[in-house]
């Protein structure tokens, strides 16, 4: 796998895990890859509380979905 494999993956317009970071993106018109990114760094420096604010978000984000 090399970079271009990686930079592909992180641009995918599909979710991929709860699709928290595509939502946010999409919602404030930034970048997908940009979002991950920053995403990762979030949880890779604080596990604890970056998993929290991603899974809240994506809590957030669904119901936010369903309401409207």
């Amino acid at each position: 796998m090399n970079m271009s494999d990686v930079e592909k993956f992180l641009k995918a317009d599909k979710s991929i895990i709860c699709g928290t970071t595509l939502s946010v993106s999409k919602q404030f018109g930034w970048s997908v890859m940009w979002t991950r990114v920053l995403t990762l760094i979030a949880i890779f420096l604080n596990p604890t509380m970056g998993l929290i604010a991603y899974f809240v978000t994506a809590i957030v984000m669904s119901l936010q979905k369903t309401k409207y």
